[in-house]
Formats: C-alpha cells, sequence, structure tokens
C-alpha cells in the first residue's frame, strides 16, 4: 500500500528561502513534518487495528487501540491548530505546502472511519455477535 501521506507530500509547494521571515517557515515546516509522521502513526495504527484477527478483538484491546488513536489524533488537531495559526500571520505562510496538502481533511476521515468500525466492534462484543 503506498504511502499516503507521501503521496500528499509530493504535491506540495515550499516557500521560497528568502522570504524576510524564513525563520518563521522554517518553523512552520518543522511543524508540518511532524504532522506528516503523526499522520502516518494513526495510519498505521488504524490499519494495524483492521488487520487484527476479530478473535483478538476483546473489549480491553479496542479501549487500549482507541485510547491510543484518539491521543495520536488530539496530538494531530492541536498541532494542527498551531499551525493554522501561525499560518495567519501572513499571506505568504498560507502558501506552504500544509495548506495545500489536504492533509488535516484526509486524516479526520480516517480517523472518523476508524472510530466508527472501532464502536461497531466493541457494540458486537457487547450484544454478542460476531
Amino acid at each position: 500500500m503506498p504511502n499516503i501521506v507521501a503521496l500528499k507530500l509530493s504535491t506540495s509547494h515550499p516557500i521560497p528561502g528568502g522570504h524576510k521571515d524564513s525563520a518563521d517557515i522554517l518553523v512552520l515546516d518543522q511543524l508540518a513534518l511532524q504532522q506528516q509522521i503523526s499522520a502516518n502513526f494513526i495510519f498505521h495504527a488504524i490499519s494495524n487495528y483492521k488487520k487484527t484477527p476479530s478473535e483478538r478483538k476483546t473489549l480491553e484491546f479496542i479501549a487500549k487501540k482507541w485510547l491510543q488513536i484518539q491521543l495520536l489524533w488530539r496530538e494531530f488537531r492541536l498541532r494542527d491548530k498551531q499551525i493554522r495559526r501561525r499560518g495567519h500571520k501572513d499571506t505568504h505562510f498560507l502558501e506552504h505546502g500544509y495548506f495545500q496538502q489536504e492533509l488535516f481533511e484526509l486524516v479526520h476521515e480516517k480517523y472518523s472511519a476508524a472510530r466508527g468500525c472501532l464502536s461497531r466492534d466493541k457494540r458486537n462484543l457487547l450484544t454478542g455477535q460476531p
């Protein structure tokens, strides 16, 4: 399976280095890189959960996975807010690749789908359905 985040990044457009706020851009680049790493962790956690055989999916296992994904999502969302606050300083920041790649929307979509899957599995265990 191709790395979705890497595919998104290949279409991003960096800001030219001669911009007067290049130090701020470097911080933004660093935050964006951390976002991409977090996105990969989230996708990896979701993928691993889906690959887990159903007989291993106990209530405790589901609760642990849910907590893990929830913590990763919270970190991702907070960093996104931090990036967007920086992005509102100057129109040049809005040209940064992070704003062009729609990574937040993709991760939110995957997170929501995983949340639904985990809830369904938990509900099935509680009601005794396979």
